[in-house]
């Protein structure tokens, strides 16, 4: 028997124990019963593996199964993923994560307070309309509609596990989402304390959707800019004056050199913003290879006490908020393709509530089981790579102990 790369106990435990799951007791098989050649169990694991190991189309996850036990056309995983209802994927993807939390996989330790960002990603870009959330635009003279969620990523932890999804109707936008996103965020994740604090970019900053997360006993940090023009101005007012920062940062990140200098400033009164706390203003100093030198400023406002956060820990903060850009949409986009590799548009969401599950099973290898330096140094896709073998490995591993039933 083909030996484990060097081999990788570890991923073959993870596997085991957060990857192998009762397909047939978790999703409804939309079949008719007659002239069944696969089970559906097998069907969906296949599906779901290929997910796991980043193929980037049907087709990949086709090739895939005939190395893993039966060749499956491609056409039949097309066919039976439209059909599926994706709902049940959701629980299991709030499932898992609770599990990792009890499993002291998401320690607070590593922060002072819990933070969880919220923001819109486009999951595809399609021809035709493929569901209610499909926005029309004009593109280079056609027509093309894009497909797009808010998405909740736990940040103040390295982890930065999904934990949920809302499609954006093609009608509204992320503001008009927010609260009823919430509202689902805290029934799956009430009786914990992820979502401690809400943070949020310009896109979703409003008095309503502040006071809702107060009101819900939440914390919110907001990145300040119109159409709050009141609160803009005042924040330029609060700071026009300040030359001395609060703290000062340097650091070097994909070949570049950052500056960054942090000014705060307790919040005055301001109509139908009692909860509000502070005022923060981020400027950032980047210096490229070239030695280009660009400038940003930025502002922020909180309800977080401001004796909750050191100086330095508020930078860190603000810098975990694009932890869902940098580290899970990122992610998804690089490693997965999601933008480009939408699987099957016709069954768009059940395919990207999948790659969720796929990504926080990784992310969870990736960050908390892999311990030496080489293998926690590997690429997203290359733990993809390292999964693929230790999955087929287990399949020579199974089939050497008994026949596992794929056909009807």
């Amino acid at each position: 028997m083909e030996r484990l790369p060097n081999a990788k106990p570890v991923v073959k435990n993870h596997i085991k124990r957060t990857a192998k799951f009762q397909w047939g007791k978790i999703l409804l098989d939309p079949r008719s019963s007659t002239n069944l050649i696969w089970t559906f169990p097998y069907l969906i694991e296949i599906l779901w593996y290929g997910m796991l190991m980043g193929c980037k189309n049907l087709r990949e996850v086709e090739d895939f199964s005939e190395c893993y036990q039966e060749r499956v056309p491609d056409t039949t995983l097309h066919d039976l993923s439209v059909k599926i209802s994706p709902d049940p994927l959701r629980s299991l993807i709030v499932k898992e994560v609770k599990k990792a939390l009890r499993n002291h996989e998401l320690p607070k330790e590593e922060f002072p307070i819990r933070i969880t960002a919220i923001d819109g990603k486009c999951i595809s870009v399609s021809k035709l309309s493929v569901g209610d959330f499909s926005q029309k635009s004009e593109c280079n003279g056609g027509v093309q509609y894009v497909n797009r969620v808010l998405r909740a990523v736990h940040v103040s932890n390295k982890t930065k596990l999904i934990l949920g999804q809302r499609e954006i109707h093609g009608k509204t936008n992320e503001m008009s989402d927010f609260i009823p996103f919430v509202k689902d965020l805290l029934k799956d994740y009430g009786n914990t304390n992820l979502l401690e604090t809400i943070s949020v970019d310009a896109g979703m900053i409003s008095r309503d959707n502040a006071q809702f997360l107060v009101n819900e006993g939440l914390h919110y940090i907001m990145a300040l800019k119109n159409p709050q023009k009141g609160l803009v101005v005042l924040g330029h007012e609060l700071f026009k004056n300040r030359t001395v920062p609060n703290v000062e940062t340097e650091g070097k990140a994909n070949g570049k050199k950052y500056l960054r200098r942090l000014y705060r400033c307790e919040a005055p009164e301001y109509p139908d913003w009692p909860h509000l706390r502070e005022f923060r203003r981020i400027e950032q100093k980047t210096t490229d290879k070239n030695e280009k030198v660009t400038f940003e400023e930025r502002y922020f406002i909180t309800s977080v006490s401001p004796n909750k956060l050191t100086d330095r820990q508020i930078l860190q903060a603000i810098r975990m908020h694009w932890g869902i850009e940098n580290n899970a949409n990122w992610v998804t986009d690089v490693a997965w393709e999601e933008d480009d590799s939408p699987w099957c548009n016709r069954a768009l969401v059940f395919v990207s509530l999948l790659r969720i599950l796929a990504y926080n099973v990784l992310s969870r290898l990736k960050e908390r089981r892999l311990r030496k330096k080489n293998d926690r140094e590997r690429s997203w896709k290359g733990i993809m790579k390292l999964v693929n073998a230790v999955l087929l490995f287990m399949q020579v591993e199974n089939a050497s102990q008994e026949l596992v039933p794929v056909f009807v």
